[in-house]
């Protein structure tokens, strides 16, 4: 038996230059508006574009041309009806033909005297697929009722960051060659909206919608004569069984749902009839309720005018996710915050009418009413912080307020917006001194910090399938401590189950159960104090929406199926069946029997290791391939794949039926027409090559594979050491290579530095967790071994 040390002595210095793979990173896509923080352990939700139609670092320029000479006439005769015009769009320097174009908004259209109209514009209306930076519907509000042009603006960018809102960026509008001066283009709430929050745009969204014929009003009754707002229609209020009493006061905008109507009746039913004693229970696995409590103390701690907590049957949408079944209340029309009559609110404004059950139940809940305050508490001290929103007026004002000025269509004067941007902040002020001064705000609660998971000790070490998981935190409270919990899911979206903490000495923990490889596993901390109210606080702070989270790895085992070549950019190469040139993975069996591919999956997403299931009954025989297209496109066969490789990048992963990883790689941009292939065929690294379409993808002449007898790598997966066991006698390494998993040779050592006496250890110590390729030569011979680091 012959064995193999390695000297490597100045490992440390290239570990500076190893840039490995993360061990099952986030390659895979996640709604737009979420944040992985792999540093930090965190997934948070809300952010701005930084590029495209919302990009908040540029103020586009939109030129409008209409070809009819009477276009406003044409507007104006279809406002309040489906009809459009057409004109053309340019955009940066892009033109848009045939966008659809209509007059929108309600009292801002109505009431606002002079030409600055708000405008829809569609880029599909008459172009089918035709797309603005991938939108096809967009807003242009003409800030009515505000001279600071930034209520709306500032509002939504605020609270992204704890409840779901539109993208906002500023325009600078031009129609048929005029100035038409500054406006907010604000995103539609469609299915564009859903995707960039939530896993699907499969579920149900409803409009809540005043009744027909009437167009709007206040607590007095619509100036129609219409129902008042607040009674008790289209608030979430159960008005009985029959759907047609829903579609009264809702608009159905998109569903996936065969009995869309029955979903939102059942949302009404437990909201309004469960019996307090159980309504949080219900209410957790019918609704998000965690977020509708954000979505509350939003518009109340920002003084929404436009919402439902002060009108309560009209602007703010309800959708039910379709992953979870749960419905949510989505904000919309942010366009009158922090206006006078919102200045007295306090926290619980409308709780006390049961025509607002969203709030008149819920906050009769105690644990629910604490889980509010403690995001209202939240709020306060992030979003009506008296720095930042001064920081962020003083600089949004300076960039637009030289467009302001020369605005020539705006409905206010340039007086009036200079000396509104000091409005703002003093209304701002006014509702942080008003919330704060509550005597329910206004209570301490816990410190909670130092909030980690654990392996074996070790601080956000990555849990293999069987590995037992500590939660702790540290927590502090003067006033004693009543309970710590810690919340987790291994679900991306839905519930959350829960364990308490055991205390020494302040610090707080809990074992987590086990969890299946592949899962990625998310939780957050909740302590309540020993006070007479149960005062609640969270780490994150924004939990349940931003919360830690941590990712099993599967176990990885030696396969004899392998990913052996793929092609990410196929414009002239292979033809599928249909005759089409199609992303491409081939499969290739390097045993000596026949295997069968039942139970295996492909995936290039590592939090859906069951992506993509090879048809049962598949079997590949020995020195075979199987192609399998990467289409999406299902209905040309069996083998087609429902996900498609990214030129730009990705990861592609093997599952075999036990669940383990059997093969794996990770690829940076590849070129098109060009394969990433094994070399040598089955084993090696992969390599950019010219494509070997189901065939060898080439051998060294004179070099020949070692039987998989021959040689034993251990242990894999690895921590500090690697052995390399070589088990038959006469044979000869003169050279090592380590090559990450996307094909960058990472580590080569020649004959000079292996000792073939003593040791046979590799010390990989120094090296980041992730997939690597061992590539060992001799006389002869190569052999290829995949290695994972922990």
């Amino acid at each position: 038996m012959s064995h193999v040390l390695v000297t490597i002595t100045n490992m440390k210095p290239l570990s500076l230059l190893l840039l490995a793979i993360p061990a099952l990173g986030f390659s895979q896509s996640v709604p737009f508006q979420w944040n992985i923080d792999e540093t930090n352990h965190q997934i948070t939700q809300g952010k701005n574009a930084t590029s495209g139609l919302y990009d908040v670092a540029e103020i586009k320029s939109f030129y409008l041309t209409f070809d009819q000479s009477n276009y406003w006439t044409l507007l104006t005769n279809n406002y309040g009806t489906e009809n459009e015009i057409p004109a053309t769009l340019v955009v940066d320097g892009v033109t848009y033909d045939q966008v659809g174009v209509a007059f929108k908004g309600q009292t801002s259209y109505m009431q606002a005297n002079g030409e600055k109209k708000s405008f829809s514009i569609k880029t599909d209306s008459y172009i089918s697929g035709q797309t603005l930076g991938g939108y096809k519907t967009f807003n242009l509000n003409n800030s009515f009722q505000d001279a600071s042009f930034m209520r709306e603006f500032l509002y939504l960018n605020f609270i992204k960051k704890h409840i779901p809102a539109a993208q906002v960026a500023y325009v600078h509008l031009y129609i048929n060659g005029e100035d038409w001066g500054l406006y907010p283009s604000v995103q539609q709430m469609n299915k564009d909206y859903l995707e960039e929050w939530f896993m699907s745009n499969d579920g149900t969204l409803w409009r809540a919608d005043a009744p027909s014929g009437t167009t709007g009003g206040g607590p007095g009754g619509g100036p129609g004569g219409g129902p008042q707002w607040g009674d008790g229609t289209a608030a979430l209020n159960y008005l009985g069984t029959d759907p047609t009493d829903y579609e009264t006061y809702y608009t159905l905008k998109s569903t996936g749902s065969t009995d869309p109507w029955q979903v939102l009746i059942d949302a009404c039913d437990v909201l309004e009839n469960t019996p307090s004693a159980n309504l949080e229970e219900a209410l957790v696995e019918q609704s998000d309720i965690d977020r509708a409590l954000w979505f509350m103390a939003s518009e109340i701690a920002f003084g929404d005018d436009d919402s439902y907590v002060y009108k309560g049957k009209m602007d703010y949408y309800v959708y039910n996710e379709v992953e979870t079944g749960r419905t949510v209340p989505l904000e919309y029309d942010g366009n009158s915050v922090l206006e006078n009559v919102a200045n007295t609110w306090g926290p619980f404004y409308h709780a006390d009418n049961a025509n607002y059950p969203l709030l008149y139940r819920v906050m009769q809940v105690p644990a629910l009413r604490q889980r509010y305050l403690a995001h209202m508490r939240t709020i306060i001290d992030e979003l009506l912080n008296l720095e930042t929103t001064q920081t962020f007026i003083d600089e949004w004002s300076a960039v637009i307020d030289p467009l302001v000025e020369s605005d020539p269509k705006k409905l206010t004067t340039y007086a009036a917006f200079q000396s509104e941007l000091s409005v703002l902040q003093q209304r701002i002020t006014s509702r942080r001194n008003t919330l704060s001064n509550n005597a329910e705000v206004n209570v301490s609660g816990s410190s909670i910090s130092n909030v980690f998971m654990s392996v074996d000790g070790e601080q956000w070490e990555t849990p293999h399938e069987g590995d037992e998981v500590m939660v702790s935190a540290e927590v502090n409270n003067t006033e004693g401590i009543a309970s710590v919990w810690v919340y987790y899911s291994n679900e991306l979206v839905g519930t959350f189950d829960k364990l308490e903490m055991t205390n020494s000495n302040g610090v707080y923990t809990a074992i987590l159960p086990q969890f299946a490889a592949g899962e990625v596993v998310r939780f957050y901390i909740e302590s309540i104090a020993n006070n007479s109210a149960g005062t609640r606080n969270y780490n994150p702070v924004g939990a349940e929406h931003d919360v830690y989270y941590f990712h099993v790895i599967p176990q990885f085992v030696s396969s004899e199926v392998v990913i052996n070549e793929f092609m990410a950019s196929n414009s002239s190469t292979s033809q599928d069946e249909a005759g089409e040139f199609d992303d491409w993975i081939e499969l290739y069996n390097t045993g000596s029997e026949a295997i069968d591919l039942s139970g295996y999956y492909l995936t290039d997403n590592e939090w859906n290791l069951t992506k993509f299931e090879i048809p049962t009954g598949t079997v590949l025989g020995a020195d075979q391939y199987l192609i399998v297209w990467a289409d999406e496109d299902g209905s040309q066969g069996d083998l087609h794949a429902n996900f498609k490789l990214s030129a730009s990048g990705e990861s592609l992963m093997l599952i075999n039926s036990t669940g383990y990883i059997a093969d794996y790689t990770e690829f940076g941009a590849q070129q098109t027409d060009m394969g990433f292939a094994r070399v040598p065929n089955g084993t090696g690294p992969f390599v950019i090559q010219q494509p070997t379409f189901s065939a060898n993808n080439g051998i060294e002449i004179g070099v020949s594979e070692l039987d998989s007898g021959d040689i034993r790598v251990f242990p894999n997966p690895c921590s500090e050491e690697v052995t390399i066991d070589l088990t038959t006698e006469n044979l000869k390494i003169k050279e090592i290579e380590l090559y990450s998993a996307d094909g960058r040779l990472l580590l080569k050592v020649g004959e000079a530095q292996i000792n073939s006496a003593g040791y046979n250890n590799l010390n990989m110590s120094d090296l980041s967790a992730g997939f690597y390729m061992l590539r060992l030569i001799g006389d002869g011979f190569t052999s290829s071994k995949s290695l994972l680091k922990k």
